[in-house]
């Protein structure tokens, strides 16, 4: 009986440290590096200067329109969501005088670009509600005689 024992006991440190080696071994290959960085995105106001993921504030038009993303729900290496709000400047009188309408907006990054070894988005949507839905989309780029990137779009069809 006592060797009965015996043997059940080694048995079971013999699994355990088996099951551990295993452990072990699965967290080593957990510890690989990751196939690629996850991609940035640019705030409109910085160039290709201060690219990071889930930035607080996206620019459209220098400091004008603008959305602040307190919360991204996701970041992946394809596409990333946030919700936020916009900020209108109503330029009246002047823009320098004019006070900043907000509105409830979702922000979502797409189409994964490189320059300069860096993956970034490419692609933006912006929804946001004002008498209704509206979606805008842009695209990061210099437009012709320009130098510095910007998010360029509008109304999507």
């Amino acid at each position: 009986m006592k060797r009965n024992v015996a043997v059940a006991v080694a048995a079971a440190v013999l699994a355990v440290g088996v099951g551990l080696g295993a452990i072990a071994i699965s967290r080593a290959a957990s510890a690989a590096p990751a196939s690629a960085p996850l991609p940035v995105a640019y705030n409109g106001a910085d160039g290709w200067h201060q690219g990071r993921a889930r930035p607080p504030v996206i620019y459209l038009g220098e400091s004008n329109v603008f959305v602040r993303t307190p919360h991204w729900s996701a970041w992946s290496g394809s596409s990333a969501r946030a919700s936020g709000t916009l900020f209108v400047n109503t330029c009246t009188p002047t823009c320098a005088a004019g006070h900043y309408r907000t509105y409830r907006a979702q922000v979502s990054f797409w189409r994964v670009a490189v320059r300069d070894g860096v993956r970034y988005f490419s692609r933006m949507r912006l929804r946001y509600w004002h008498g209704g839905q509206r979606d805008y989309v842009f695209r990061w780029a210099v437009l012709p005689g320009a130098t510095i990137p910007g998010w360029n779009g509008g109304p999507s069809a």
